[in-house]
């Protein structure tokens, strides 16, 4: 048998509601939670302003495109796989005289194909504009010959070799992004906070949470008075009272 604590605890806690905010409500709470968004909004843009503003090593591009007749798509795969292998990228480094290891100039090559065809691009980002495009060259001759030795393929034919532009301009130009996404991630965060706050947030704001709480209707409200408002009035009924006296 229950005690009458317990009984009384389940009864309170059937007739307590849990605060929910639906959508009608958003508007009210953000205009009392304006603060919140604002301030984490601001947060969040200046720091993405000062990550955009950093300085950031501007890359170029170059690119050579070669054809490998391949027999079928898997001796394709096999050799574009050459591209990108130590025993090639070891030999440019060292022909190169370039001053970093294989696996850092691997990171810098990317290798694709022409509408899924035998034609196949090598590129190759570099912060010297004139470098970038020796480093594609070095690379298909490289490959070529290694193919050729270890592979007896002997079809690799040059189509457009990597040239440096007269007027390079840099693959990774100033944005602004960063400034961006910071303003729509504090707008996001801002408002998830504000909503937070708000469900914890037990005031009671308006008579029908009231009556929805209690499970009873009101019967009126009372005004809040004013300090000034309660103060003047005072003085005005004694000096009426004292006038009153006064006077008899």
């Amino acid at each position: 048998m229950e005690d009458e604590s317990e009984v009384y605890e389940k009864e309170h806690s059937s007739r307590v509601p849990v605060k929910e905010i639906n959508l009608k409500e958003w508007a009210a709470v953000i205009r009392r939670r304006l603060w919140i968004i604002v301030l984490t909004t601001v947060l969040f843009a200046v720091l993405g302003g000062l990550y955009s503003s950093q300085p950031e090593v501007p890359l170029y591009a170059s690119s050579a495109r070669i054809m490998i007749p391949a027999a079928t798509p898997e001796q394709l795969s096999t050799i574009k796989v050459f591209i990108r292998e130590p025993v090639v990228l070891e030999r440019v480094v060292r022909e190169s005289g370039l001053q970093r290891s294989a696996s850092g100039l691997r990171n810098q090559i990317s290798v694709g194909s022409v509408d899924n065809s035998i034609v196949t691009i090598i590129s190759v980002v570099d912060p010297d504009p004139a470098v970038a495009p020796q480093i594609v060259n070095t690379i298909v001759r490289v490959f070529t010959e290694e193919v050729s030795k270890r592979m007896g393929f002997n079809g690799i034919s040059v189509l457009t070799e990597a040239a440096a532009s007269p007027n390079p301009s840099p693959v990774n130009p100033p944005s602004n992004r960063a400034l961006i996404a910071g303003i729509m991630a504090g707008l996001i965060i801002g408002l998830g906070l504000a909503l937070l706050r708000e469900s914890l947030d037990d005031t009671l704001r308006t008579e029908r949470e009231l009556e929805r709480i209690l499970g009873v209707d009101s019967l009126g409200t009372v005004s809040r008075l004013q300090r000034k408002d309660s103060v003047g009035k005072s003085k005005r009924k004694n000096e009426y009272v004292r006038g009153e006296a006064i006077g008899s």
